[in-house]
């Protein structure tokens, strides 16, 4: 601002100035102070395209940004409509699987009812468990005793025996004729014994599970069924 006050100020003298100062002096002050009023003239012209382009480029620039945004934005959107139709693809085939998934399971109880102890043969008896507390898919027969595997697959299989003080307990888990797994006690001190067990087996389709009382050895149930016979699948292979 005082360099301007002070342009001015010699612009009016290079105008009204008399006398003392001698014209060719005046005259020279006057043209260079001119000069000076061009150029800073021709720099305020510089400085206003400048900042005119400045705010082109602003503009552009946010255009530019404007621009990537959307881009990446459509980018991760792109990503993520993929991604949810790897799922989808995922979820069908679960969903098919189980819907090919046949349900089966049973419980049982050898009696269920009264009190009755049975055994003491001479050879092994297949055990025919007559309460069914559960029969989805029908695999498994009250009339023999014996579950008979509708699909190739992974299965489990659970059960337990009671006797009272006459005698022994004795029983297995028998798969195809072949023992798997079993729970007994002889009773020594003539008092009530009872056990249990499990297992996880892999089966083919018609293959028979079934419980076997060992010979010689009895078991007992009662309205409490604390001889049971349970199974289900737990996937199909």
């Amino acid at each position: 601002m005082r360099a301007l006050v002070f342009l001015v100020f010699s612009l009016y003298q290079c105008v009204v100035v008399q006398g003392d100062v001698t014209p060719e002096v005046h005259l020279g002050d006057c043209s260079y102070i001119l000069r000076i009023a061009s150029e800073v003239s021709e720099i305020k012209s510089i400085l206003k395209v400048q900042t005119a382009l400045l705010e082109d480029w602003k503009n552009q620039k946010g255009q530019s940004n404007e621009n990537t945004c959307c881009y990446n934005i459509q980018s991760e959107l792109t990503e993520l409509k993929s991604t949810v139709a790897e799922q989808k693809v995922k979820l069908e085939a679960l969903e098919k699987q189980l819907a090919d998934k046949p349900n089966v399971a049973f419980s049982t109880s050898l009696f269920g009812h009264g009190g009755h102890t049975v055994g003491g043969y001479s050879t092994g008896e297949i055990l025919k468990f007559q309460k069914v507390f559960t029969n989805i898919g029908q695999a498994y027969s009250p009339t023999t005793g014996k579950f008979t595997t509708p699909v190739k697959g992974v299965y489990y299989f659970g059960f337990s025996a009671f006797a009272n003080g006459q005698s022994g307990m004795g029983v297995h888990l028998r798969k195809n004729g072949e023992q798997v797994v079993a729970t007994y006690d002889y009773n020594s001190n003539h008092k009530d014994v009872n056990g249990a067990n499990r297992a996880v087996l892999m089966l083919e389709k018609g293959d028979e599970v079934y419980i076997e009382l060992w010979s010689g050895l009895q078991i007992f149930d009662s309205y409490n069924s604390v001889s049971t016979f349970s199974g289900f699948l737990i996937s199909p292979m």
